[in-house]
């Protein structure tokens, strides 16, 4: 099995979109209501060699655009204690600043500028966030549905090796019911023989000397 997966995985088998050819696999194998029935033997065969586990983040970030990468860098950035320290030492610089320049101040009190730059910083951080979170949120679904998909191909493949046990299982107790009826035959026939030994109507084996065997 190993090895077809092996050559799936290196573009031996290949196919037109193999990815869209497991999910119809495996939304067949959801409507049976059996594993165990012959159909549902023939669709495991089929999804074996196919792999289902993926690398969601990494197949996420191969198409992902420069906005998206953006909005990822500047959500991990604002949401570290070294954003909210090094803009705090800002605004206190800015503020220092304003109060020892006194009348040429660039900023007075009440410090008007500052102000209108945080409530930009503000509306433009938040879209940036939201997008950040939706983009986690795709990849936690992505994510969720291929360990569905992992899931699922191991639960069909449980139930197939089982199978496969019960099988081997009952041929076993087959074999051990046939070597025991046999076991049985040679016994009697094996004790039927000593008694007709014993009785006189078989001959004892003679011996060389033309003594009977004991």
């Amino acid at each position: 099995m190993y090895n077809d997966l092996l050559l799936n995985r290196i573009g031996a088998t290949p196919m037109d979109d193999p990815d869209a050819h497991v999910q119809e696999l495996i939304e067949e194998i959801e409507e049976l209501k059996s594993l165990l029935s012959p159909e549902a033997q023939k669709l495991i065969s089929d999804l074996r060699p196919r792999i289902v586990t993926d690398d969601v983040y990494e197949d996420m970030e191969e198409h992902a655009s420069l906005g998206d990468r953006l909005a990822d860098k500047l959500s991990t950035i604002a949401g570290s204690w070294r954003f909210i320290i090094s803009f705090t030492i800002l605004m206190a610089v800015w503020i220092g600043v304003n109060f020892a320049m006194g009348a040429r101040a660039f900023d007075p009190f009440p410090f008007i500028l500052l102000n209108l730059t945080l409530s930009t910083l503000a509306a433009l951080q938040a879209p940036v966030i939201l997008m950040s979170q939706n983009r986690q949120g795709a990849k936690d679904r992505a994510v969720a549905q291929n360990d569905y998909q992992v899931n699922l191909k191991s639960e069909v493949e449980i139930a197939d090796l089982h199978r496969k046990v019960d099988g081997l299982t009952e041929a076993l107790t087959m074999q051990t019911k046939l070597v025991n009826v046999l076991v049985e035959a040679r016994r009697k026939e094996l004790s039927a023989t000593i008694r007709a030994m014993e009785s006189g109507r078989i001959p004892l084996p003679v011996q060389s000397n033309g003594y009977p065997m004991e």
